[in-house]
């Protein structure tokens, strides 16, 4: 076997190396052209810098001169909580001779002045805006406080003040207008508080110079008429500045760059590996078929399963090397960032050291990587080797660049942290985990870990799926004329079961219509709000695609008859699924709480309860989820991931795709734990009816803990180490005996086939 699998791959190798357009193309080009790009933008940054931007218009009304004159030469840059700038600084002979500008170069804002019927025109819509502005908010606190949803009319009131006003500045091209409004009460007066409205046309090209200058302004007009007022009473100034913040950068700034960036770089490294996949998947197998050479090494006395090990080593092979090229390349373009900005502004002097200091992280993040490179790249082989040609396979592999862009996207989110929830999910969590690594001081290899190790398990069910593929009929002769699908098959066998890809676009359908549709029921009553779109978009979907696809019920759905032996695991299970849903929930990191989500679980079951009691409570929070999500997740989506990707493969991706469809990060982790446990007990028994019983009494013994014990306390609190212990302890005891009660899957219940239909 290993003899076979070098062969392929040395074959294949030495052909993508022989292509050297292609080569210099899709690996080399890229290289070279970061530090061209790099210059280039260098280049017009400075042509920018140097150009003349227009200054934006303002009009101030019924303001106090000072401001004005403050808004016409705005004060240099001092954060608010920052000492201001000693007046009596040294200043260099050189310096003296110039006009001194702005560190971020913004222009100054003009104030015009326009004729007082515009004036006065300007006014009366200012303060329209700013009375519907009052109504709004408070129409918006008093529904917060009822619950309830503003007034429409207040809206539209709001809406066509500001809009009323907007028509009016842009006839005279303003970037804002700042108005002196009516204060809120006696007591302002008293203090010589002030009210400024500040309307600003957020779509003018220079708002944002706008409202930078006029910030520094107002801040500035603020302090002023605080020293006024010490004046006043005979007070020092400085009784203002009673701390004298002086803020020291410890860090190196290679470091701090570095951390900075951390969102950035896992999310290029993603992209340098699927771009750099995609590219020989395609050419491997599309492009051999075209050439008219695939039929011929399908010929060969090897094994498909050679074949394709070496084909995907020549593709992570491809993928590797490009990555680390680009890491090079990027390295190499960072010092030459830093020498460029050191002569143009000197804002780069120690980027040099990023490479040197950024080096282990980088090596960090392509290790962590590599179980994600391999899985993306039997993704493309696999879909490559299904397409009929070249181009045919790019229309496959476009989706999958745009879906593994946006779920590496998430490390650009701002805030965005890994926890045990995220690790699990495929390139997400590895991408969390290696920001935290880039940006932390020490290296959290815990979520580094448990996502390394989740993706492995994608890549081994990728690779499992990947490799049966090459076995069907429809790898070997992606161009034949299909007899139809399903019901509207006109000849052929028929099918035992669904593909992977048929039963996640079923998932698709169920996903988006729940979410979507639930709104249709938002002014029903509460039981028929929760019953209804679990029947409409999760129980009927399935139903209709078995039907529709004339695929027998007890392979594609597990409707069957149960024995006894099952039921009764089934029965058992129930506690130790409770016990280990509860711990697990306790013992993974606590989320911040949603209370308006609380809320409204607890209104919706407060409603049931009591329109028809606990039985009703039961039935529609607790029995009807188990028979609808059983028969989409241990039905269609078991059946069909088994049928592509094995006993294991379909166990896993229906858990994954089970624990998804809550959308609940607090849930994830105990619901796949859950799942599990249902889809080997189904797998056991060849009947769906134990994993609803199991469903059925984990729900309902929830449920009843929660209305017997209530919502509990606020936050516990650090745990206790020896509790901790216990409690892991505990768990693990409740995990075994879960899966001795499911019995594990090792006498599976296997899909029965079935006779071929007949020619019409």
């Amino acid at each position: 076997m290993r003899d076979h699998v070098w062969h392929v791959f040395k074959k294949d190798g030495l052909e993508l190396l022989r292509d050297r357009r292609t080569l210099f193309v899709n690996v080399l080009l890229p290289v070279l052209l970061y530090p061209l790009m790099l210059l280039f933008l260098i280049q017009v940054w400075q042509l920018t810098r140097a150009q003349k931007t227009p200054a934006p218009r303002v009009v101030v009304v019924d303001v106090e001169p000072a401001l004005v004159e403050f808004m016409k030469d705005p004060p240099p840059e001092v954060q608010p909580g920052e000492a201001a700038p000693p007046a009596a600084t040294p200043t260099p002979p050189a310096a003296a001779a110039e006009e001194p500008k702005p560190e971020s170069g913004r222009p100054k804002p003009v104030v015009i002045e326009p004729a007082p019927e515009v004036l006065a025109e300007l006014r009366t819509l200012a303060r329209a805006v700013d009375a519907a502005e009052i109504a709004a908010t408070a129409a918006e606190n008093e529904a917060k406080a009822s619950k309830g949803k503003v007034d429409p009319e207040v809206r539209a009131r709001q809406d066509a003040a500001r809009a009323a006003l907007l028509e009016r500045i842009r006839r005279d091209d303003l970037a804002a207008i700042y108005v002196l409004v009516d204060l809120s009460g006696p007591a302002d007066v008293a203090v010589g508080r002030h009210r400024v409205l500040a309307a600003k046309d957020d779509a003018h090209s220079e708002y944002d110079d706008a409202r930078y200058a006029v910030g520094l302004a107002i801040h500035a007009y603020e302090r002023d008429l605080q020293k006024r007022a010490l004046a006043a009473v005979q007070l020092d100034e400085g009784a203002l500045d009673l701390v004298d913040s002086h803020p020291v950068e410890l860090a190196p700034r290679a470091q701090s760059t570095r951390s900075r960036l951390a969102g950035i770089i896992p999310l290029l490294l993603v992209i340098m590996a699927v771009s750099a996949a995609f590219y020989p998947a395609i050419d491997l197998l599309a492009g051999e078929r075209e050439r008219g050479t695939l039929e011929s090494l399908l010929s060969w006395p090897v094994k498909r399963k050679d074949l394709f090990v070496g084909k995907l080593l020549v593709t992570i092979a491809a993928a590797t090397i490009s990555v680390v090229l680009n890491i090079c390349s990027l390295g190499f373009t960072v010092v030459l960032a830093g020498s460029q900005l050191v002569s143009s502004s000197g804002a780069g002097g120690h980027f040099s050291g990023l490479a040197a200091i950024g080096a282990g992280a980088l090596v960090l993040s392509f290790i962590a990587l590599l179980p994600v490179i391999i899985a993306i790249s039997a993704v493309s082989l696999a879909l490559g080797g299904r397409a009929a040609s070249a181009k045919e396979a790019q229309n496959y592999l476009t989706p999958v660049f745009l879906v593994v862009t946006m779920a590496a996207g998430v490390a650009m989110v701002p805030g965005a942290r890994p926890n045990l929830a995220l690790d699990l999910v495929p390139i997400t969590g590895p991408v969390l985990a290696l920001k935290e690594a880039l940006r932390a001081s020490s290296i959290p290899w815990l979520h580094l870990g448990l996502s390394t190790a989740a993706s492995i398990a994608l890549a081994a069910v990728i690779v499992s799926w990947s490799v049966r593929l090459l076995d069907s009929e429809a790898f070997c002769y992606p161009g034949l004329v299909r007899a139809g699908w399903g019901r509207f098959r006109v000849w052929g066998a028929r099918q035992i079961a669904p593909s992977a890809l048929e039963v996640m676009a079923v998932f698709a359908v169920c996903a988006a219509g729940f979410l979507l549709g639930s709104k249709v029921f938002a002014n029903a009553p509460a039981a028929i709000g929760v019953v209804g779109p679990l029947v409409l978009f999760v129980l009927l979907p399935p139903l209709v695609h078995a039907w529709l696809g004339d695929y027998p019920p007890q392979s594609t759905l597990h409707l069957a008859r149960a024995d006894r032996g099952s039921l009764l695991r089934g029965v058992l299970a129930i506690p130790l699924a409770v016990v280990s849903s509860l711990l697990i929930g306790d013992l993974q990191p606590k989320l911040p709480p949603s209370p308006d989500g609380a809320d409204q679980m607890n209104t919706i079951i407060t409603s049931i309860r009591a329109a028809g009691g606990l039985p009703l409570l039961l039935a529609c929070v607790a029995l009807a989820p188990a028979i609808c999500e059983e028969v989409l997740c241990r039905g269609t989506l078991l059946s069909g991931m088994r049928h592509s990707l094995g006993k294991w493969g379909g166990v896993i991706m229906s858990s994954f795709l089970f624990a998804v469809l809550h959308l609940s990060p607090e849930r994830f982790l105990p619901q796949f734990t859950i799942g599990i446990a249902l889809g080997v007990l189904t797998l056991r028994s060849g009947s769906l009816l134990p994993a609803m019983i199991v469903h059925f009494g984990h729900n309902a013994a929830l449920l009843l803990l929660q209305e017997w014990l209530g919502e509990g306390g606020g936050d516990p609190g650090p745990h206790d180490p020896q509790m901790v212990l216990a409690k892991v302890g505990v768990l693990a005891l409740a995990l075994v005996g879960l899966w001795f009660c499911c019995g594990g899957i090792s006498r599976w219940v296997g899909p029965k086939a079935h006779k071929p239909l007949a020619h019409p």
